[in-house]
């Protein structure tokens, strides 16, 4: 009687790939199903409803090149009810190879988180056929994919929306790039801005649209850019806190009053918000909840009781201070 290792050995695939297909419960690419399908044939195979389930390690892998505290708690407290552990792993590059990482291909982990990381739709879709993945934080608008984020486009247009509210008509946009590279969460702010802009409407003007490294240093200097404009901006929405607080420092330092003169808003709610002065109007994401359910959704992975793409979207909220706004005494 042939076996599921004799399946898999014929199909030239795993035998997690094998288990996939016959369940019908994970995302298998067409090409796969089809070779594991014809082994299955030949070989007579029929799956046994009683026979072994996969050992789980208990041990989540989250990948990514920053951490932010508040995630890792969420991860680490969902984990442990789950009655599993986390491993971090430090990626120097957000375009790392996932292929090579040894927990995943010697079968140490159960699942994979990835988080802060720039992957493409078909790197993601060949970690995924492969292993449980995850994205946290931003999501990949194809199907199959899963991830957990904010509704970043939302978060951007209410943010403009406010600056709107408050009497400005004029606002610059500063986002971030690595490497001429553009996160996908980053094009959704742009969305969000670019809207609230048509709805009010205010013609989009390119000229106001400034972009820099995820750094405090290239907010300083788009803040010098937008000063040494003809006709300068009255407000100003950047897609971080760090370029937020960049920004703030170049247009302080040239004499303007914030928020008198020139409004000014972040995005992520970082500890950076609270130490500007004033404080910064900023998207508070609910990191820690983020974090969670990250577990959460991958834990529905690994169980394999879902195989249809699914993007969980976490409520944000406005934080308004006094970079936008002056307050009563």
């Amino acid at each position: 009687m042939a076996t599921i290792e004799d399946v898999a050995s014929r199909a030239g695939v795993s035998i997690a790939t094998v288990s996939r297909v016959m369940n019908n419960s994970y995302i298998v690419s067409e090409e796969k199903r089809e070779k594991v399908l014809a082994a299955a044939r030949e070989l007579q195979y029929l799956p046994s409803r009683n026979g072994p389930k996969r050992t789980e390690n208990k041990i989540i892998l989250v990948a990514g090149t920053s951490f932010i505290d508040d995630i890792l708690a969420g991860m680490q407290d969902k984990a442990k009810e789950c009655g599993y552990d986390i491993v971090f792993s430090y990626c120097v590059s957000r375009f790392a190879d996932f292929q090579d990482m040894t927990m995943l291909n010697n079968g140490l982990a159960d699942g994979l988180i990835l988080l802060n990381m720039l992957t493409g739709e078909k790197e993601l879709h060949a970690i995924g056929e492969r292993f449980p993945t995850v994205l946290c934080g931003e999501f990949l608008d194809f199907p199959h994919s899963f991830s957990v984020s904010i509704n970043e486009q939302k978060a951007a247009y209410e943010m403009v929306g406010h600056l709107l509210a408050s009497g400005r008509r004029r606002i610059g946009l500063v986002l971030p790039n690595l490497g001429g590279v553009t996160h996908h969460f980053i094009r959704e702010r742009e969305k969000g801005y670019r809207l609230a802009l048509a709805e009010a409407g205010i013609p989009y003007d390119p000229t106001l649209c400034l972009s820099g490294e995820f750094t405090m240093e290239s907010g300083l200097e788009a803040g010098k850019n937008f000063l040494a404009m003809r006709s300068r901006p009255d407000a100003v929405f950047c897609a971080t806190d760090s370029l937020a607080a960049g920004v703030m420092s170049a247009f302080q330092t040239a004499g303007l009053s914030i928020p008198a003169d020139m409004a000014v808003a972040g995005f992520d709610n970082m500890e950076i918000a609270m130490v500007c002065h004033p404080p910064l109007t900023t998207v508070a994401q609910p990191f820690y909840e983020i974090g969670s359910e990250s577990v959460r959704l991958l834990m529905t992975l690994i169980r394999e009781d879902i195989s249809v793409g699914r993007h969980v979207m976490i409520d944000h909220q406005i934080a308004v201070r006094g970079s936008t706004v002056t307050f009563p005494s």
